[in-house]
């Protein structure tokens, strides 16, 4: 068999056939090309209008985040994830902490003065992952061997605070696919949460 490197654009939708943004495909690093392969490195998570930006980040295991403060009061960031437990206190704009992430998994942002300020970090090892943009769309760059297809995973926090619930799916040597997740809209959420249940269910695979 011989190996083609593939450049496959995938569309992610919910069960209404609506986009899914900051959908999360991951995928073996023995099928990634090179040049897509996540490598170590520093990136940016900040907080601007009371919101983290961006909303989901995909880094390799080994890589530094800086969370600076773009807005003009002060956020108390913090994770209770088991990749990454920590807790940044109240800081200002001035301030840029730095951490590290060097354990895989999924850990959930929180900030303790603005409850609404939720963000997601993957971190891989052997794998890659990509997120989708505003039109549910995402191109992988990956090697497929020709009669054969790669298995791959896919997750949204609307499915689940826990990456074992992604949705394992096969990808074909030249097919552009439309996938969808069955998901659950807050918004259709009808049963009424405490604030403490809400705080458990955005912290990740506590």
């Amino acid at each position: 068999m011989t190996v083609n490197a593939e450049e496959l654009t995938l569309t992610i939708v919910d069960a209404k056939d609506k986009p899914l943004p900051n959908a999360v495909v991951i995928v073996d690093n023995e099928y990634v090309t090179d040049n897509a392969e996540l490598k170590i490195e520093k990136t940016i998570i900040d907080q601007v209008d009371r919101q983290f930006t961006p909303f989901m980040t995909a880094i390799k295991a080994g890589s530094e985040v800086t969370f600076p403060n773009s807005d003009n009061i002060r956020h108390h960031v913090y994770s209770f994830s088991k990749p990454k437990p920590f807790e940044l206190k109240l800081y200002a704009n001035e301030e840029k902490p730095t951490l590290s992430f060097n354990k895989p998994g999924l850990v959930t942002l929180g900030c303790n003065i603005h409850d609404q300020m939720i963000a997601h970090i993957i971190i891989t090892d052997r794998e890659t992952a990509w997120v989708t943009d505003e039109e549910g769309k995402v191109t992988l760059d990956i090697n497929i061997q020709s009669e054969s297809s790669v298995k791959a995973r896919l997750w949204h926090p609307l499915i689940g605070s826990d990456l074992t619930l992604a949705k394992e799916v096969s990808l074909v040597n030249g097919e552009n696919r439309t996938l969808s997740l069955n998901v659950i809209n807050e918004e259709e959420d009808k049963e009424p949460k405490s604030r403490l249940e809400q705080r458990f269910n955005r912290t990740g695979n506590l």
